[in-house]
């Protein structure tokens, strides 16, 4: 090979070595951890109020962890757990709220099938039918596209205390929230009846909607990003 083709390759392999390192540094730049992401939102279902904390992987949107709290409007408060590997479901937990002992427990290898299935009774513990199963599978899918379709939406849910006409949220921040007239009378009727107040609302593009007023402590439990 002359010597001048030889120099001129020679410096094209060098040229190409410096641009493959400044691609493989820029990627390694691109390609940095994002934090997870939590969304909370609501609505109202059948005969109750539903609340929705999911938290999402911040590079790729996969679910991680995904709390759903419904109220009914007569009788006890459920909470479900669910919990992710990879993106799919590993674990829900259902528990009733004030009656201790009665929950509902699976979870499932990496195929889906179950590994443990239970149901906790006050008095005796039974396992999960294949239609319970079945079930709390399409709750999870529902449950979880129901926060993605909220959150697309804009409609966020922040929970707080009322206290002489003064609502903090749970963050600590004190809001001025300007319901719509039938519901503020509904909180102001609540908080003359004395007790702690607690209230949930939603806020959208279209506006605020008060979702659920109860006497008890939402921020003594409601999920954050740093303990959910």
């Amino acid at each position: 090979m002359p010597l001048f083709i030889y120099v001129a390759f020679n410096k094209m392999i060098k040229q190409s070595i410096v641009v493959s390192l400044m691609i493989l540094l820029l990627t390694g730049c691109g390609s940095t951890p994002r934090p997870p992401v939590l969304e909370a939102s609501g609505y109202i279902a059948d005969n109750g109020v539903v609340r929705v904390w999911q938290k999402t992987s911040g590079n790729n949107g996969q679910p991680i962890r995904l709390m759903s709290v419904y109220t009914p409007y007569s009788g006890d408060t459920v909470s479900t757990y669910y919990e992710y590997t990879d993106g799919a479901l590993y674990l829900a937990l259902s528990e009733v709220q004030r009656k201790q002992g009665q929950s509902v427990l699976l979870r499932l290898d990496e195929q889906g099938n179950p590994t443990f299935m239970e149901r906790q009774m006050s008095d005796r513990n039974e396992q999960l039918s294949s239609d319970d199963i079945t079930r709390i599978k399409y709750q999870e899918q529902k449950a979880r596209t129901m926060s993605n379709t909220l959150a697309a939406g804009k409609i966020r849910l922040y929970q707080g205390q009322v206290r002489n006409g003064i609502i903090t949220t749970c963050a600590g921040e004190v809001v001025n929230v300007n319901f719509p007239p039938h519901q503020k009378a509904w909180l102001d009727k609540r908080e003359r009846n004395g007790g702690d107040i607690s209230l949930a609302w939603l806020s959208s593009p279209q506006g605020l909607e008060l979702l659920l007023v109860a006497n008890e402590d939402f921020c003594n439990w409601q999920p954050t990003l740093e303990n959910f």
